[in-house]
């Protein structure tokens, strides 16, 4: 099982619904024609690159439900890739992956977003401490960072990276696939722990002592 893993709540099948927490959208302003020698718009380019991710998770393991929702379908600014990942974790959990690129004007960087949603069930005594060993958590984390909403519910892990848009398809989509592998495997081995806390099976303290002094 790589890092690739179990989400599905009774509402999360999901169809056109979509938690959105991509919203920190800064752009450059620039003019680049190199790319409409081949696509039309980059909107067509970063479909296309998506459509490649949408390829390479229908042939995981323990990922089920791979679909591409189209921004018109969705009501949205932006595709987005989503997938069911089973057996996610220590606790072999499910988890709603969804990748797209920001919808940025600027033609010479592509963001590419991956967001995990983990819970939807957060209980309200657990909030605090899972503030608290997310917040402490995310310090040492090598790449994205995990998040809880503002009512504390939702638990996530979200990563962004940017790349030059004048690389080529080639290169440009096995580093997208780089970055959505890593986020995986990076969330994936502290989504059993900060369950745990969320649900009063491990203190703030014990789950701070998981981590490097």
């Amino acid at each position: 099982m790589n890092f690739l893993n179990h989400a599905t709540e009774s509402g999360w099948r999901y169809g056109k619904m979509s938690l959105n927490p991509l919203s920190l959208c800064y752009g450059l302003n620039s003019d680049n024609d190199s790319l409409t020698e081949r696509y039309d718009s980059m909107d067509e380019r970063k479909q296309k690159l998506l459509k490649q991710l949408e390829a390479y998770f229908q042939n995981i393991e323990d990922t089920e439900d791979v679909s591409l929702f189209t921004k018109e379908e969705l009501g949205t600014s932006m595709d987005v890739l989503r997938a069911l990942i089973t057996d996610y974790g220590t606790d072999l959990t499910d988890v709603l992956a969804e990748f797209s690129f920001l919808p940025l004007q600027n033609t010479e960087v592509l963001y590419f977003n991956t967001v995990l949603t983990i819970r939807v069930d957060v209980p309200n005594e657990g909030v605090t401490a899972l503030s608290g060993a997310v917040s402490k958590l995310n310090f040492y984390l090598p790449y994205g960072s995990f998040a809880i909403s503002r009512d504390g519910s939702i638990l996530i892990y979200k990563s962004c990276t940017a790349f030059p848009s004048d690389w080529d398809d080639k290169e440009l989509y096995e580093l997208i696939e780089t970055s959505a592998d890593t986020a995986l495997s990076v969330a994936e081995s502290y989504i059993g722990l900060l369950s745990d806390v969320a649900d009063g099976k491990m203190s703030l303290s014990e789950f701070l002592d998981t981590l490097p002094q």
